[in-house]
């Protein structure tokens, strides 16, 4: 039997109850500053960034180079 070193969703709970814990008394427009921030400071990237829900955004299908190409 193997022995799980790595857990990923004891890890994933963990940083979404702090992060919870961080947003529980901040409105709206300060929970996307906060999103912002911190996806400034890592390496996320600025699709991250420039999202106001913190999260990656999907690129259209014109934006995509085509399979045949």
């Amino acid at each position: 039997m193997t022995t799980k070193t790595f857990d990923a969703v004891k890890l994933m709970r963990e940083l979404r109850d702090k992060l919870s814990d961080a947003m529980e008394r901040m409105t709206p427009e300060e929970r996307v500053r906060y999103i912002r921030a911190r996806a400034a400071s890592t390496n996320l990237g600025p699709a991250v960034a420039e999202d106001a829900g913190g999260t990656a955004r999907q690129a259209d299908a014109a934006d995509r180079p085509s399979a045949g190409s």
